[in-house]
């Protein structure tokens, strides 16, 4: 009776040893962006956790992310927070403002394979020396694939005395400046 009790434990032990192993395992994968489903097959049979199928996927949570579905003949709008996307090393007080800069990530997913092309689209007057930079302005979509599309922005400073006026004019009014991506799909 005390050998199978004694037997009884060593598995157990050794089953959630082996849980543990597994969760581990599973947060570094997921940590580094590797598609852990591909090197343990065992996750595959079991349909473990939510892990996605293509091997483009990409982490959504992320807050500098936007997932944009791209459909045929129609403009998506996002509205995207400078704040979550800005390189915290050029934050100047917690604010955004001249010799700031940042990235996010656009994730175009569709149902059908098309060309896209995605646009800033200011909601206001946004400051004079400030630019953006679109990885992949227009390309091609292919049906029930992922495309992730990079965008750059940045706030130059000091580039001459008449910039720094304006950047010091358009720094007063940051707060206010609005903007979203446009997504066409064509």
């Amino acid at each position: 009776m005390k050998d199978l009790k004694d037997k009884r434990k060593k598995i157990l032990v050794l089953i959630l040893i082996f849980i543990i192993i597994l969760c581990v395992l599973f947060k570094m994968a997921q940590a580094k962006d590797l598609n852990f489903q591909e090197d343990l097959i065992f996750f595959k049979l079991f349909g473990i956790g939510n892990i996605q199928e293509n091997s483009q996927e990409e982490n959504f949570n992320k807050e500098n992310t936007y997932e944009v579905k791209v459909v045929k003949g129609q403009n998506n709008y996002q509205k995207v927070d400078l704040l979550q996307s800005i390189d915290m090393e050029t934050l100047v007080k917690e604010k955004i403002a001249p010799g700031t800069k940042g990235s996010f990530y656009v994730y175009l997913t569709s149902n059908a394979n098309m060309n896209y092309e995605i646009e800033i689209v200011d909601k206001n007057e946004s400051p004079k020396n400030f630019k953006f930079e679109i990885s992949e302005k227009q390309g091609r979509i292919e049906k029930n694939k992922i495309k992730k599309v990079e965008v750059n922005w940045e706030w130059p400073y000091e580039l001459s005395s008449k910039e720094n006026v304006q950047d010091t004019k358009d720094g007063k009014n940051i707060s206010e400046y609005d903007f979203e991506i446009c997504t066409i799909g064509k």
